[in-house]
Order: structure tokens, then sequence, then C-alpha cells
């Protein structure tokens, strides 16, 4: 059994829709167990709600969630390096 896909609700209907939305899926490609609760630590809000609010582009801390997401995979790839 593959896990199942999150759902991003976002419809792109521009080429700037478009590729921030291939953002959001390569975001959550790159995503490991656990960075749902460093993000949710980064913004201040729960678990659950960091994962949700990442989901929902027009929810409040969409963007929050998004760069604390971002953030962490950024640093991980850095130390992965060393």
């Amino acid at each position: 059994n593959t896990p199942k896909k999150p759902l991003i609700y976002f419809k792109a209907s521009t080429a700037e829709e478009k590729k921030y939305k291939e953002k959001l899926e390569g975001l959550l490609e790159k995503k490991r167990r656990g960075d749902w609760d460093l993000v949710a630590e980064m913004i201040g809000i729960s678990r659950a709600a960091a994962e949700k609010t990442f989901l929902r582009v027009y929810s409040k801390h969409h963007f929050k969630a998004v760069e604390a997401l971002e953030k962490i995979i950024i640093d991980r790839q850095q130390l992965l390096k060393q």
C-alpha cells in the first residue's frame, strides 16, 4: 500500500498559480515524518492545524506554514550535505 497523497485545496487557473501549486506538491514530496510538528511549533498552532493550513491555500496561516516547511526542508538538506 502506498500512502495517500494529500489533496491541496486550490484550483490553479493561471500559469503563476499552477507554478505555485507545483511548488506545494514538491514540498510535500520532500516532507518527512515530524515536519508538521516543527511547522506547528514555529507558527504557534497545533500539528493538525499546521497540516490543514498548508493544504488550504486560502487559510489564515497558509503562507506562514509554507515558509516554515520550506525552511525546515532547506535546513535539513544543508545539514545532510555537511
